[in-house]
């Protein structure tokens, strides 16, 4: 790992190591939210590009280090890599051996040789970042609505207005679709512990004004997905169908959940005190078996693959 910077947070004799690979806009948004959790001792990230001067972090009691090597890197608990999608698969080659938790930020988009790295990702501490995963109040919400109320329909609204959020503007590669990205929002909410077996079927994906549309069915429920980065309109809205009629709805900020029942004419709001992006880490570093949150991972990542294959045709 040549001609890299690394930026060293000391914090206490005892607690988890942890180092991130990226200095872009997630891998510095994910800088300040593991600084606020008291069980890290060392926050370390690598990063090519980071000008300190212009970054968004949070502490500016930074030691700084050159050239960080593979034999320096195992002694880390928890490698998290937020670099972009090529950027990915080579860090993950050279450290996949370690005994280390390793999760890799969304989009994870798999363009050949899927049976090797699902081979290489059965073997070891490997995950992706699903952070709605960890949503319980949302959870909750879903699991009603889809296991006792039985609805049989879900269209999910997804637009982000194009602007520099957390002071840094969100990138991707050429070749990616902001539905590759939201997929996985999107997945992380719908899959739950009675779902043994992900039953996933893609049927069409188009862009529509900026709008990308992408249909396909989850476990029998039809799914209608409509997300854009590209308009300026920013809002987060759930629409659940029973019987072709509108049910429930549900309107997501930031800050709270805000629940429309279309059915009895009601609304309730359920404030959001934290972040899902700390529970996810503290779920990773507390638990001592993962092995369901794995298998959800695996999952994604085959229905990832079957998405950009789909993403692919249309492109051509």
């Amino acid at each position: 790992m040549k001609d890299c910077t690394i930026f060293i947070n000391m914090r206490k004799k005892i607690g988890y190591k942890i180092l991130i690979l990226g200095g872009g806009r997630w891998g510095q948004i994910t800088y300040n939210n593991l600084s606020s959790l008291s069980s890290v001792s060392e926050l370390s990230m690598i990063s090519r590009t980071l000008n300190i001067n212009n970054s968004i972090i949070n502490n500016k009691n930074l030691k700084i280090k050159k050239n960080l090597n593979l034999k320096e890197v195992k002694r880390y608990d928890l490698i998290v890599i937020c670099k972009n999608n090529i950027s990915k698969f080579k860090f993950f080659k050279k450290i996949k051996h370690l005994k280390s938790i390793i999760i890799v930020e969304k989009p994870l988009i798999i363009k050949s040789n899927l049976k090797k790295f699902l081979l290489s990702f059965k073997k070891g501490n490997f995950f992706i970042s699903l952070p709605w995963y960890f949503e319980k109040k949302l959870k909750k919400i879903f699991y009603n609505l889809i296991f006792v109320k039985k609805i049989d329909r879900i269209s999910f609204f997804w637009y982000d207005r194009i602007n520099k959020k957390y002071g840094i503007e969100k990138k991707f590669d050429k070749d990616t679709y902001y539905v590759e990205d939201i997929f996985s929002h999107i997945y992380s909410l719908l899959h739950e512990k009675i779902y043994n077996n992900n039953n996933t079927s893609f049927s069409s994906f188009n862009i529509e004004k900026k709008i990308e549309n992408l249909k396909f069915n989850f476990n029998g429920i039809k799914i209608n997905l409509k997300c854009s980065n590209k308009t300026h309109q920013k809002f987060k809205n759930i629409v659940f169908f029973k019987k072709e009629k509108k049910f429930s709805e549900i309107e997501i900020s930031d800050k709270y959940f805000l629940i429309k029942d279309n059915i009895k004419k009601k609304r309730k709001k359920i404030v959001n005190k934290s972040d899902n992006l700390i529970k996810q880490y503290k779920y990773l570093l507390n638990q001592k078996n993962l092995n369901e949150f794995k298998n959800t991972c695996y999952q994604q990542i085959l229905c990832q693959s079957h998405l950009s294959k789909l993403c692919k045709k249309f492109q051509q």
